[in-house]
């Protein structure tokens, strides 16, 4: 349980997520990756606009200030207007943007941002139901159904992951069988097109049970696609709902099989929706992976893609989460614009020059400062700020930002690649330099500037620093105290968790603590922490997001990357680490400029009195 008090992860604030159904809203307030402050399911029926939903769950929460949102609907998205597909909200994005107060309002395929959400799975969070091993950085195929059949991919694009928009879950149903002959004929008849989603899905599993049924002389009730499921799975099972679940199961093989083709899924399939986590050992012994490998000269190429179940909590919020965070900081594209600024200096006045003059000079600062900050650091009103915007060809500030981008990343992308023994040496050598190289460049993206001034604050004001780190942070930590202590600043590394844990109860309100972990999961150095903040010190984590540690943090400095496991490779973690230290230790050191010039000065003064009393 997180406590109330600690500082939100994300520096901007609360972000606002929605999974809209067709029943039903999700709405939930994120202050980090996985970390809700407020959730809450709201019927669609009781309001007349989404608009109307949202600003029920705000005002019930005590109306937060937020200032970033995505929705994640059971439509395809196209454009600014939006129609639900089963229900009759519709509404602008744009005007729902304005009217919310936002500076960012996303509207995305639930599929889509589910295929996104695949980025944050940890590996309790998926099931293996048959394959191989996947191939590092190859397309991942997404397919689920629920009350739709939704269809996504996930495909890697430099060094980050970019999902792909599909209605794919419309494609035509190819039968394979005399019973899957039947179940199209009857699509076709009640529906004219026999979709896979008129198949593959709750209403799908109901028509092929209706026409199980009628195949066995049996002409019961309509049953509901639960209540087919749990007969199916009773002891003593019904033959009928068993028989209509095992063709459901097929036929999903069949479509997985086409879409992992179609893709080229060589990192693997994955199944989500509401249906088959509730069935999961049904299918696990289905004919699902046997369908999915049926595929002729290719079956032997399909038996190397695994498949996997997705059985994490809230996954739709999660895929929200995760595609506001990759809009809000990948590369739009922010040097062509400043090139546009450039170009137009001549024509902008004597204020707005001095606008575009910051801008040129620290744009990174224009995508977290306010348009106050901005004006005063300028030196001119906040309508010039907004008439420079409005002359560069936006509406306002927060446009203008939106096209700035919060990436800034520059030109250089390089993913992540493990490091193998058969490649040449001075391959190996590229890859270790090039993982270093994408570790830092995402780093520089990925630090939230408040989170960094906090951190900062902090450090400056504590009476005391203490630095943990065990292991492979014990080297940073060592490395903080001694690049700290030059400051003046009085500090120690902790390197031991068990002397940790008896120098945390003497830790103090007016202390801080800074904690480097590699993993955020080592629960000796985690207990000292939670001791250490029972007296009030206050807490740094630099540490992966969605760690522990990171829980039990104030401010939370993030430390996310992928490592090789083999021996004696360098853990790219500690070197941004060292990085992040660095850049603490020369901002505080601005901060301290006099306080240090001062003590150089004594210094110097000591050194001449020294040797002036050994040469008299």
């Amino acid at each position: 349980m997180i406590a109330p008090e600690l500082t939100s992860a994300y520096p901007d604030g609360l972000r606002l997520l929605a999974d809209v159904g067709a029943s039903n809203v999700r709405f939930a307030l994120e202050s980090a990756p996985d970390r809700y402050w407020a959730s809450e399911v709201l019927p669609c029926s009781a309001h007349e606009s989404l608009e109307a939903a949202v600003r029920t769950f705000l005002l019930a929460h005590g109306s937060p200030p937020v200032r970033h949102a995505a929705f994640s609907l059971p439509n395809p998205i196209a454009g600014d207007q939006v129609q639900l597909t089963n229900h009759p909200w519709a509404f602008s994005v744009e005007a729902m943007r304005r009217a919310l107060g936002l500076q960012t309002l996303l509207v995305v395929n639930d599929y889509t941002a589910l295929a996104m959400g695949l980025t944050r799975l940890d590996a309790g969070e998926r099931i293996k139901v048959g394959g191989g091993e996947p191939v590092t950085g190859g397309v991942q195929g997404v397919i689920g159904p629920g009350s739709g059949l939704g269809v996504s991919a996930l495909v890697l694009v430099q060094d980050r992951y970019v999902a792909l928009s599909s209605e794919g879950g419309h494609v035509s149903y190819p039968p394979q069988d005399d019973d899957e002959e039947q179940v199209v004929a009857a699509a076709r008849q009640r529906y004219g097109h026999a979709s896979g989603e008129r198949l593959i899905s709750g209403p799908g599993l109901e028509l092929i049970h209706e026409v199980i049924a009628a195949q066995t002389g049996h002409q019961p009730a309509r049953l509901a696609a639960p209540e087919i499921s749990a007969r199916a799975l009773a002891t003593p099972p019904c033959p009928v709902a068993q028989r209509a679940l095992a063709v459901f199961c097929a036929m999903l093989g069949t479509v997985a099989g086409n879409l992992a083709l179609t893709l080229g899924s060589v990192g693997g399939l994955y199944i989500g929706g509401g249906i088959v986590p509730q069935i999961l050992p049904f299918f696990e012994a289905s004919a699902f992976r046997r369908r999915f490998e049926q595929k002729g000269r290719f079956s032997q190429w399909l038996t190397q893609i695994p498949t996997w179940v997705v059985v994490a909590p809230r996954s739709a919020l999660r895929g929200t989460s995760a595609f506001l965070e990759d809009h809000l900081t990948a590369d739009h594209g922010a040097e062509p614009l400043l090139d546009d600024v450039r170009a137009a200096l001549p024509r902008l006045s004597t204020s707005e020059r001095l606008v575009a003059g910051d801008l040129l000079s620290a744009p990174r600062a224009w995508m977290s400062d306010s348009i106050a900050r901005i004006a005063d650091r300028c030196g001119v009103s906040t309508p010039t700020v907004m008439r420079f915007c409005r002359t560069m060809g936006f509406k306002g500030l927060a446009d203008f930002k939106l096209r700035l981008g919060a990436g800034l990343s520059g030109s250089t992308k390089v993913a992540h690649r493990p490091v193998r023994a058969a490649d040449p040496t001075a391959e190996r050598m590229a890859t270790i330099l090039n993982n270093s190289i994408s570790a830092l460049i995402e780093l520089r993206d990925r630090l939230h500037p408040q989170a960094f001034e906090q951190a900062v604050k902090l450090l400056a004001n504590a009476r005391r620093i203490e630095v943990y780190g065990v292991g492979a942070a014990a080297l940073a930590a060592e490395e903080a105290q001694h690049k700290f202590g030059r400051l003046g600043l009085q500090v120690v590394a902790r390197t031991d968790s068990q002397l940790q844990n008896v120098t945390a109860a003497f830790l103090g309100p007016d202390d801080v603590l800074l904690v480097l972990s590699n993993s955020g999961a080592v629960d000796p150095v985690n207990e000292a922490v939670m001791r250490a903040r029972r007296s009030g010190t206050r807490v740094i984590g630099m540490c992966p997001q969605r760690s522990d540690l990171a829980r039990l943090s104030d401010v939370i400095l993030p430390v996310d990357h992928p490592e090789d496991l083999q021996a004696l490779v360098p853990m790219v973690s500690r070197l941004m680490q060292t990085v992040i230290v660095d850049v603490l230790v020369t901002d505080l050191a601005l901060q301290r400029r006099d306080h240090i010039n001062a003590a150089l000065v004594r210094q110097d003064d000591q050194r001449y009195a020294f040797l002036s009393s050994h040469g008299s």
